[in-house]
């Protein structure tokens, strides 16, 4: 099976008129096909046929392709995709089909080829590649960065905003080195660090500062001098701390605990959380002031369940880090069902996924779908797999769980927090937790904090 990937050169594209939610014009919508290759097709009103047909739109050649295997056209603003009696069928979201609407983020297989319905846009780069330093993704994570990339080498503040597992740090450390500062990145997760020891952690002490204090410290602002520093989840940050924080940041100098002259610092200092800030200033739990201080620019990383097309190419990466540059061969099956798959702890979690693979399938000449976990095998509704006999009833309330779901990503896994942010009883939260017996909340905790 082909893992690598091919350019966009070559391939019949029409000119892109902007993209749109609602209503869809001529080529403002496109499937992106990830795997085994890549290729994109713009769909548009006059249909265009898709097979491994040299003449056809766009070729997708392989074994399980028919020469002409399907159509994408646009009947009025609705992007349909049409089976012309192929051998294999069309599949959409895993569900055999012979004409469907397609919508944003559907998923679909042609034979062994699976692409992603995206809004198109002339200006991106699509192709998956290296945007940042040990960093791959397509053009939904190229173009969140970008700000970031841009203003490294200023002193404008930058708050990092995303879900566990998107790549807070990783984004932090890329923009220490596009910034060339010469000093350190150190990166503290301020959820760890004690309440009553946050202030000497941070700026440092002397010797017998207090209980327990047998040595100087010189705390982390001075450990990043002339560097980087990320506070990663300073919404944990208590709020006396918090005004000491910003008078550090305000006059570029700390006051280590049990001294009375600050020492000058020379710190670039990024903060990362999984929350807004300004829905934690709303909850009384930061500083405003200290909000205004942070926010120059906010970069939200997108979860991998908004950036489907970079989950296949992504794990093949990850597989060719881990194996010495040689990925095992990966069956479309197994790649469509990756997709298929929500992706709650997001890139951690595939990349997780690729060390399990290889540690217990090492042997394997290609990876099937049979090998993934429960949790990823089962995920959507595939045809070939008999159902799943539930051992719960499901809540009725799809709405209110899903919601629950979003405030529980924001809080990471905090139901208290959660519950409190929506509006609802705790008791609530835990009804419809409980009618989910297949969503597991530790998942969404930090590591230290999991049963």
């Amino acid at each position: 099976m082909q893992s690598k990937f091919q350019s966009y050169s070559g391939l019949s594209t029409d000119p892109a008129v902007s993209s749109g939610h609602v209503s869809v014009r001529d080529d403002a919508i496109a499937v992106q096909w990830v795997f085994p290759g890549s290729a994109l097709t713009c769909i548009a009103k006059v249909p265009k046929v898709l097979g491994r047909d040299k003449n056809c739109a766009t070729p997708l050649v392989g074994r399980e392709t028919s020469r002409r295997h399907a159509e994408v056209y646009l009947d009025g603003p609705v992007p349909l995709i049409r089976d012309l009696q192929s051998r294999n069928g069309v599949f959409v979201n895993g569900i055999k089909v012979s004409l469907a609407a397609l919508k944003f983020q559907d998923i679909v297989r042609l034979g062994e080829w699976i692409g992603i319905v995206i809004p198109f846009d002339a200006k991106i780069d699509f192709t998956f590649r290296s945007i940042a330093p040990a960093w791959h993704g397509g053009g939904r994570l190229a173009s969140a960065i970008e700000p970031a990339r841009r203003v490294a080498k200023t002193d404008l503040p930058i708050t990092i905003e995303g879900e566990t597992g998107t790549g807070k740090e990783g984004l932090a450390r890329a923009v220490h080195a596009w910034s060339e500062r010469v000093g350190n990145f150190v990166g503290v997760n301020c959820a760890t660090i004690q309440p009553e020891l946050a202030e000497a952690t941070l700026f440092g002490h002397r010797k017998g500062a207090f209980t327990g204090a047998d040595r100087a410290a010189i705390g982390y602002f001075r450990a990043a001098s002339g560097g980087t520093l990320l506070l990663d989840e300073i919404v944990e940050l208590p709020l006396a701390v918090q005004a000491k924080l910003l008078r550090a940041l305000e006059e570029k100098e700390v006051v280590p605990v049990g001294e009375t002259d600050p020492v000058r610092i020379d710190v670039r200092v990024l903060a990362a959380t999984q929350e807004p800030l300004r829905q934690a200033v709303r909850e009384r739990r930061f500083r405003p002031d200290l909000m205004a201080r942070l926010e120059g620019l906010t970069v939200v990383l997108p979860p991998l369940r908004d950036r489907r097309e970079d989950i296949a190419p992504l794990l093949l990466e990850f597989l060719r880090e881990l194996n010495g540059g040689k990925p095992p061969d990966v069956d479309h099956k197994f790649a469509e069902q990756l997709l298929l798959y929500d992706w709650p702890l997001n890139v951690r979690e595939l990349y997780r996924l690729a060390r399990q693979l290889l540690a217990l399938h090492s042997s394997e000449p290609v990876l099937r779908r049979s090998l993934l976990p429960p949790r990823i095998r089962e995920a959507g509704k595939l045809p070939d797999e008999p159902e799943q006999a539930p051992t719960r009833s499901a809540t009725q309330d799809e709405e209110a769980f899903n919601k629950l779901v979003s405030a529980l990503r924001a809080h990471a896994g905090n139901v208290a927090r959660a519950a409190t942010a929506l509006g609802i009883s705790r008791a609530r939260a835990y009804r419809l937790l409980d009618a989910r017996p297949d969503f597991e909340v530790s998942k969404l905790r930090p590591e230290g904090e999991r049963q």
